[in-house]
């Protein structure tokens, strides 16, 4: 029997199956990538989200990407983190 893996989203600090969630990661250049789930591995250090943006909101006011990710462009994270939400359907384009 194989275990699923689970991760723990930055914002609500709800622990969830790793499919569930958006691995968001810091690319070489100081840019955001935001993966999309079954994506093979962005390098690098990661963080999990909830698909939804109360989560993205709480991680911003808990300071929780300043501490795992440091140097994300705010601005740049939710334009991403929003595209992936909408390719997952979870909100409307």
């Amino acid at each position: 029997m194989v275990r699923p893996v689970l991760r723990t989203c930055v914002g609500c600090r709800q622990i969830r199956e790793q499919p569930a969630l958006v691995r968001i990661t810091a690319d070489p250049s100081g840019g955001v990538v935001v993966v999309p789930p079954r994506a093979p591995k962005a390098p690098g250090r990661g963080a999990y989200l909830c698909p939804s943006l109360p989560c993205l909101e709480k991680a911003w006011h808990r300071r929780a990407f300043r501490r795992a990710l440091p140097g994300l462009d705010e601005v740049a994270l939710r334009e991403r983190f929003e595209a992936e939400l909408r390719r997952r359907g979870v909100i409307a384009a």
